[in-house]
């Protein structure tokens, strides 16, 4: 069997497809998948680290433009369609997965209109605007949230849970020593924001021997955020960027993050109480339903971006380290928001629907 997977943008749509991809190409020598993406996207960097060919089509975001580029990115759609029909003629998969955001468009509607089965994973909450248009297209839409489905209109939802990659999803370890760790990031790139708010935090952790901060600053402000830290009796290990994440999981307490869905669902695997920080301008303010979410089920608190001051955090911090039942209670309510095998899940429903076994 061959898959065409779309992932491109960020990190939350291109890990996911990621880790479907790393599961159906192990499930059989037979099994091809190949990724379409854009040049100048994270996808154009990532996908082809992890062995994977990667082709290319233009595209570009829709939302939260003048009307000029609005009119400009219906050309690049069709511009788009043209290219995708054309690799598609000439790769012949057997199915498509889109995984959300713009750089979908063009590869679904090429499919659709080619008669390939095509197939989408919505990661987040709220459902994105690609997804919601391109679901009526699709055979059956995967959702890593229950309460997204009604919003999409597949003749199929499954819930399917988010799938984690393999590099992320190592074995569970306890933590088997006195430390309170906290575990802070922003993204592969950082985020300035959370940067500031935890520079203005470390006045109020100088008294807690205890406390290890863990630190990914993104390149941009590793320095800056080095040697802020080392001005400190605060221990800590600051980085611009570390590709075992699953460490610094394990060695947390509290997470201190965004809320995007590939974020969500590894805090959830590692059962890890978590400071959300949603990123204020995400579409459709997504992160912050993402958020929601984890809030309402007990396993975080949101601190709002303008309200994430060091006093706000060292509150929360101060918090659940006065309430140890708490904390473990809170990683144990995240937990329950992981899905077991949600690749496995995606890839046996798309088979099946294929085949035609779903009635």
């Amino acid at each position: 069997m061959k898959l065409i997977i779309s992932a491109g943008g960020t990190g939350g749509h291109i890990f996911p497809g990621i880790a479907v991809a790393e599961t159906f190409a192990a499930q059989g020598q037979g099994n091809q998948v190949a990724f379409i993406g854009t040049t100048y996207g994270l996808e154009s960097k990532i996908i082809p680290q992890y062995g994977f060919r990667l082709l290319f089509v233009q595209a570009r975001q829709f939302l939260g433009r003048s009307a000029v580029y609005k009119i400009a990115t219906l050309f690049y759609i069709l511009k788009g369609i043209c290219t995708c029909i054309r690799i598609i003629k000439k790769e012949k998969p057997d199915a498509i997965l889109g995984m959300g955001g713009f750089t979908s468009v063009p590869v679904i509607f090429a499919g659709a209109i080619l008669g390939v089965p095509v197939f989408l994973h919505e990661q987040n909450a709220e459902p994105g605007l690609a997804n919601k248009v391109l679901s009526k297209y699709a055979k059956a839409t995967f959702i890593s949230f229950e309460e997204s489905g009604q919003l999409l209109k597949s003749k199929s939802v499954y819930y399917t849970g988010n799938p984690v990659r393999k590099a992320v999803k190592v074995p569970r370890e306890a933590k088997n020593d006195e430390t309170f760790g906290i575990f802070v990031f922003g993204g592969s790139r950082g985020a300035k924001s959370i940067n500031e708010s935890v520079l203005s935090l470390l006045p109020y952790m100088e008294g807690y021997k205890n406390a290890v901060i863990y630190h990914q600053t993104g390149a941009e402000d590793y320095t800056r955020l080095k040697e802020a830290y080392e001005k400190t009796k605060i221990r800590h290990e600051v980085f611009p960027f570390t590709d075992n994440m699953a460490n610094y999981y394990n060695r947390s307490d509290v997470v201190i993050s965004r809320a995007g869905a590939s974020t969500i669902f590894e805090l959830a695997y590692f059962r890890k109480a978590a400071i959300l920080i949603p990123y204020p301008f995400s579409a459709g303010q997504h992160q912050w339903k993402n958020a929601s979410h984890v809030e309402n089920a007990g396993g975080g608190y949101i601190v709002g971006n303008d309200e994430a001051s060091g006093e706000r955090l060292h509150d929360v911090i101060k918090h659940l380290m006065n309430e140890p039942v708490l904390l473990k209670q809170m990683g144990e309510n995240i937990g329950r928001l992981y899905v077991d095998d949600a690749q496995e899940k995606i890839i046996a429903k798309m088979q099946e629907e294929i085949a035609g076994k779903v009635k």
